[in-house]
């Protein structure tokens, strides 16, 4: 389910959305800001008359809350998302308040979405990204288990052969290896599709033992060679061409094979630029056909200004929690990509 609209009000500057998925918490964090105003329900202790029995538990009542907001706290791959405010209203008013926002929370945003948090919204919304990927990455000695989120890789799992173990099989197989990774896949609640890749034979193995489970029957299996294992095979396979038609739509291969491409032309064809002023610059030539931005500089005002002014380009925000992120955080956290070369 995706993360619903409530209401849309942007002449009272309103937003009330529901979350439906941990997904949602990251980009309802970088739809709010320092200085918003939301809404959202809290519970609070009820004080008891002193004629109560005080070994009862105390009686917590829900009730709404206005906040200014001061802080917010992400925790990637974590279920709620803290905010910290400024009580606006009530005989509370003036003292400070953390709500913690999760699945199934109706939380109402009081500010008026610039073009890049509608853009947020809308992704968020509309579903422009399928999330609902496993990827299995092994070799002979280890396996890790991943789910493809919006804003990074999740790793769910970290097995080990026991290559070295007296139960390793004398064929040179440990059929105990491969029972505990199906163990594992199955505990994933209704996956879409499973990518098995990594060097070496054990990727083929494994993907024939689950095609052969009926467990598995209606759900998409993949089986890909590549030259790693871990993280970096599953990074290497988002970034390779074959990964196409199976991650269209994923955000997070998006974004691996937009740096790819930057890389590229960074080194080929002179057609990649980076820092915030030359962007500005080239921006206003209109020459850029797609503009890269860290996470961690998308709420900064610069970044505001730049794409305030920026039309008919292309806006990329590259999340903190990826390689891709670190590689924009290594060119100041502003990157593009020219339509011709100046």
């Amino acid at each position: 389910m995706l993360l619903k609209i409530i209401e849309d009000n942007p002449k009272e500057s309103k937003l009330v959305l529901m979350i439906n998925t941990i997904d949602d918490l990251w980009y309802l964090k970088n739809i709010l800001d320092r200085g918003d105003q939301i809404i959202t329900s809290v519970f609070r202790r009820q004080e008891q008359n002193a004629d109560l029995n005080r070994s009862k538990a105390t009686e917590r009542k829900k009730i709404n809350i206005k906040l200014n907001v001061e802080k917010i706290d992400f925790l990637p791959y974590t279920d709620n998302l803290k905010i910290l405010g400024e009580i606006l209203e009530g005989e509370n008013s003036g003292s400070h308040q953390s709500v913690m926002i999760g699945v199934d929370d109706e939380i109402t945003i009081i500010k008026t979405l610039d073009s890049g948090e509608r853009g947020f919204l809308n992704e968020a919304v509309e579903n422009y990204y399928k999330n609902s990927i496993v990827f299995v990455s092994l070799d002979d000695e280890s396996c890790i288990i991943a789910l493809m989120k919006s804003y990074g890789i999740q790793e769910i799992a970290d097995i080990s052969s026991k290559k070295s173990g007296k139960d390793y099989g004398s064929n040179g197989e440990d059929p105990g290896y491969y029972k505990e990774i199906i163990a594992s896949i199955k505990n994933i609640k209704n996956p879409a599709s499973i990518i098995i890749l990594g060097p070496g034979f054990e990727h083929t193995k494994l993907y024939k033992k689950i095609m052969d489970d009926p467990f598995f029957n209606g759900i998409a299996l993949h089986d890909f060679p590549e030259t790693d294992n871990g993280k970096r095979g599953i990074y290497e396979f988002m970034a390779d061409k074959k990964s196409g038609d199976i991650l269209k739509g994923a955000r997070l291969a998006a974004d691996e094979k937009l740096i790819e491409n930057f890389l590229i032309n960074l080194n080929k064809t002179g057609l990649s630029i980076y820092g915030y002023d030359e962007l500005v610059k080239y921006s206003r030539m209109n020459m850029v056909e797609d503009i890269l931005i860290s996470e961690s500089k998308f709420k900064d005002p610069e970044t505001r200004k730049l794409l305030n002014e920026a039309t008919g380009i292309n806006i990329h925000v590259i999340s903190d929690y990826t390689e891709s992120g670190d590689i924009i955080k290594q060119f100041g956290g502003y990157c593009g990509i020219l339509r011709y070369k100046y």
